[in-house]
């Protein structure tokens, strides 16, 4: 696997990766804002509007008639956040044209497909189809109405919005119900000009090794050329006080969730941190796993999620409502044991193992490796998975123990169920 990353004339960060192990390739293009309450609905609502329908190639059952004629090809609208960044991402895969029957220029027409797509939506009376928009709309309030059904996804959400409650992250990927009912087919199609126009622009290729940059050409061209600075996430260290907050609710499992602030050394030390993180609880070995849920039994589920952009981990757990308390003891126990080095050596090169064979399955698909090297560009920390496993295998005992004596608790959310 190779990579090489460059900044067109437009400003647009190009990335190309390159692999003969796959049948398929992967270009995806990134528009990247700055996470915020007032635009965060209206970008939500341009993924699921922009991929009904395009002036070449028409409305959705014809896009997927063409999809299908070019061996089955994808192509998706998505937004997902990233720190306090908020993306819309236009994504193709397609089978390489090297194995295409009649040598077909599959790469070429998805290209096509992607550029009508980004560059050409359906229009009227100046701004977005207007039932395109009033549909979309209506399912996009239903998505966000809809997020209460998933205790488990709902009670997370319900801890960001506690523990960062005056920070963008706090904000909601899909936006608010109320801001969506403000939002007509001209303003939408205002904003996503703006958007075209000055957000932060990555293109990527993953797949066969190949000349990109006639291929690529058509969509690098269009954009206009001008600085596309990239947003930082602001990164709160300190925690003055530590935020308690239950919701009581009729569900037949309670939620717990913690939120932890992983300090500032945390960010240098990263590995550290990473290593730290799979001990404690992102893995079928970890401490959590083993003594929380396995040994003590305590509760259904138990595991840490470190987000690296935002520097901060969170505890997820679902327990029985009369549990709440006592898994809360057991995990911060967990917490505590760590900072006091008591971590063996099993545990570490379990957790070491576990980490080396994900950076290896990168390398599975051309999808995951342009996925890892945008997450990489957006950190400004570009290196192989092959590099981070050197660097994982080579981290100490006495690093991890420092990684955990940084971590302090912040916020504690508790979907409290009625007791049995």
């Amino acid at each position: 696997m190779q990579y090489s990353t460059f900044i067109t004339a437009s400003g647009i960060v190009r990335c190309d990766i390159f692999s003969n192990n796959f049948k398929t390739d992967c270009i995806t293009v990134d528009l990247f804002m700055p996470l915020d309450i007032e635009t965060a609905s209206s970008i939500a609502l341009l993924s699921a509007v922009l991929k009904r329908g395009n002036e070449k190639y028409g409305e959705m059952d014809k896009i997927g008639a063409f999809l299908e004629k070019n061996y089955g090809a994808t192509m998706s609208v998505t937004t997902s956040k990233a720190g306090e960044l908020q993306s819309l991402s236009f994504s193709i895969r397609f089978l390489s044209d090297r194995f295409a029957i009649e040598k077909e220029p599959v790469a070429q027409n998805l290209v096509s497909l992607l550029y009508s797509c980004i560059f050409e939506p359906i229009t009227e009376n100046g701004g977005f189809k207007a039932s395109f928009v009033e549909q979309e709309k209506q399912n996009l309030k239903d998505k966000i109405a809809s997020i209460i059904n998933d205790k488990r996804v709902y009670s997370l959400e319900k801890c960001k919005q506690a523990m960062f409650e005056h920070e963008k992250y706090g904000v909601y990927e899909y936006g608010d119900i109320k801001k969506i009912d403000e939002i007509t087919p001209k303003g939408l199609y205002r904003f996503y000009q703006k958007l075209i126009g000055s957000a932060a622009l990555f293109i990527n290729y993953a797949g066969f090794e190949r000349d990109t940059s006639g291929l690529l050409k058509p969509l690098c061209e269009k954009f206009e050329a001008q600085s596309r600075p990239i947003a930082e996430t602001s990164v709160i260290n300190e925690v003055s006080h530590v935020k308690e907050v239950t919701e009581d609710m009729n569900v037949a499992q309670s939620k717990l969730n913690l939120g932890f602030r992983l300090g500032k050394a945390a960010q240098k030390d990263l590995f550290a941190t990473k290593m730290f993180n799979v001990i404690f609880g992102s893995s079928p070995t970890s401490k959590l796993f083993m003594n929380v849920r396995e040994k003590q039994s305590l509760c259904y589920y138990c595991a840490a999620r470190h987000d690296t952009p935002k520097n901060v981990m969170f505890v997820q757990s679902g327990v029985e409502t009369k549990d709440l308390d006592r898994t809360e003891e057991a995990i911060l126990k967990e917490l505590d044991d760590m900072k006091k080095g008591n971590i063996t050596d099993d545990e570490i090169l379990f957790a070491k193992l576990a980490m080396c064979n994900s950076y290896n399955a990168v390398a599975d698909s051309a999808a995951s490796m342009e996925t890892w090297y945008l997450s990489g560009m957006l950190q400004g920390k570009l290196h192989t998975p092959e590099e981070y496993a050197e660097r994982i295998m080579n981290i100490t005992k006495d690093e991890i123990i420092s990684a955990a004596e940084r971590v302090t608790l912040d916020t504690v959310y508790k979907l409290k169920g009625a007791a049995k």
